[in-house]
């Protein structure tokens, strides 16, 4: 029994060992391992089942290219089942679109151009800058630039298809766009004020006169500059130039009615400018034309009448510039001639004019001159009446101040004399007042003292000397020089109790 076990055991141990180094290692690792490289997939097929349908991916157990594709990386897939194809990784780089086309599923009905997930066409969504796993048997690329509308510069924006399809109102301000162009067609218009001008183009050629003389002519190209007809037959060529802009809000209306900004000049400012130049210029003549003031009117008519079909139009007329005038050669120089001949005559008028006022002017000076010689005698007179009035005027006035400044000082006298006389007063009632005072103090002291003898021996001992030094001698019991001890202030105040009525 415990052999058989044995056996058995060894059996599946060399049942998997064999399955091991035979299908792990060789089979799975040495056929069926795949390896796909960074930036590639790998685009898987179906080689046995059933076909799948036309215009469709393969299902799992049907025969085609499976949808699901693998990424970079090591992958075991059976070469009796699968077939393998590397596909590289579609890259859009930054600034710009990729437009995915589906290469399967139902085709789009007539009109249409944006396809949906099921139907064969251009996907509306579009990939933007990255990289990208793209299964080549259903889908195809189309990488292209961004739109970008730079700086001056907006967007008009064409729906391709649906409800509302054609031009846009609103137009894209300048920017970066990841556009879909078969949906939404983007056409750049500039913005802002652009310049249209024409100038007049001729040549000089050799002619000769009937007396056979050779003269120089202009001879004007046709189709150079603005031309038209005049009211005495001459024909005048001008070199013309409009200012004229589109502005964002009118873009879109300016495409759809006219196209391009050329086709615009084209179409609108260059036809305009002819008819007007011809409607307002063509009762002018010649010798109008020339004068300046006539000029200046027919540009200011010109330029109003343009900014009123501007603005009918879209379009914004800033101005409208005649840079040149060119009339016909011979009644130019006839024209001119004539001028001369008047600014010549005009020009003598004004010097005679000129003269005349320079006379004048030597008549008046001289009548200045008189004038003036006459107002210097009369000045002077009335300067010296002027000037004795003054010194009249001066001595009086000094009299009356003279006789001002004497009674101020008389005054001034008699106020010191007051002014002393009140000190003198008031220093006597001060010296009275004080001798008052003292005279109450000593009485009120001598009061104080019970008389005058107190007062006078008092006053008598405060104003001994302090040092004043007295011997006396003892002559026996009961005399005054019996008690050696006191002094003679002592005995001053010893009198002073003595004799008083104090008790």
């Amino acid at each position: 029994m415990k052999s058989l076990v044995g056996r058995i055991t060894v059996g599946l141990l060399i049942v998997f060992v064999a399955y091991t180094v035979v299908y792990q290692g060789i089979w799975q690792w040495m056929v069926c391992r795949r390896y796909c490289e960074p930036g590639h997939s790998l685009q898987v097929t179906n080689v046995l089942g059933e076909p799948a349908p036309r215009d469709s991916f393969a299902g799992d157990d049907q025969k085609g290219v499976l949808e699901q594709m693998r990424g970079p990386g090591r992958h075991f897939l059976s070469p009796l089942r699968y077939s393998v194809k590397e596909v590289s990784d579609v890259v859009v780089q930054p600034g710009q679109i990729g437009l995915v086309v589906n290469r399967l599923g139902q085709d789009l009905p007539p009109g249409r151009f944006i396809a949906g997930p099921s139907e064969k066409g251009t996907q509306k969504a579009v990939l933007t800058p990255g990289i990208w796993r793209i299964n080549d048997h259903g889908q195809t690329v189309d990488v292209k630039p961004a739109t970008i509308i730079p700086p001056g510069y907006v967007g008009v924006q064409t729906l391709r298809e649906g409800k509302h399809k054609g031009i846009l109102r609103e137009p894209l301000q300048p920017g970066y766009y990841n556009n879909n162009e078969r949906e939404v067609l983007i056409q750049l218009v500039e913005i802002g004020y652009q310049v249209w001008e024409v100038s007049t183009e001729y040549t000089w050629v050799k002619v000769r006169d009937q007396a056979e003389h050779v003269l120089q002519v202009k001879r004007f190209k046709p189709n150079t500059g603005v031309s038209f007809p005049l009211a005495d037959g001459k024909e005048m060529h001008l070199d013309f130039t409009v200012v004229w802009g589109i502005f964002p809000e009118n873009a879109a209306r300016i495409t759809q009615e006219y196209g391009t900004v050329s086709m615009v000049e084209s179409k609108v400012i260059e036809p305009q400018v002819l008819s007007i130049c011809k409607n307002l210029g063509s009762n002018l003549t010649t010798k109008e034309f020339i004068e300046g003031a006539t000029r200046e009117q027919f540009q200011g008519r010109v330029t109003a009448t343009l900014k009123e079909m501007g603005q009918k139009k879209g379009l914004h007329i800033l101005i409208a510039l005649v840079r040149g005038f060119h009339p016909a050669e011979d009644i130019k120089a006839t024209i001119q001639a004539r001028m001369l001949a008047e600014e010549e005559k005009e020009t003598l008028r004004i010097e005679q004019a000129t003269d005349t006022v320079a006379a004048q002017l030597e008549q008046a000076e001289k009548m200045v001159d008189v004038a003036i010689k006459d107002f210097d005698g009369e000045t002077h007179a009335l300067l010296a009446k002027e000037k004795e009035e003054g010194q009249k005027k001066g001595a009086e006035t000094m009299a009356r101040a003279d006789r001002t400044v004497a009674g101020l000082v008389k005054q001034e006298k008699e106020l010191q004399a007051e002014a002393h006389k009140i000190a003198g007063q008031a220093t006597a009632d001060v010296t009275e007042a004080k001798k008052k005072a003292e005279a109450t103090q000593l009485r009120l002291l001598i009061s104080a003292f019970g008389g005058s003898g107190p007062f006078n021996r008092s006053t008598f001992a405060a104003h001994l000397p302090a040092d004043l030094q007295i011997r006396y001698l003892t002559h026996g019991q009961g005399t005054l020089w019996t008690s050696p001890d006191l002094t003679l202030r002592d005995l001053g105040a010893a009198k002073v109790l003595e004799t008083s009525d104090v008790r």
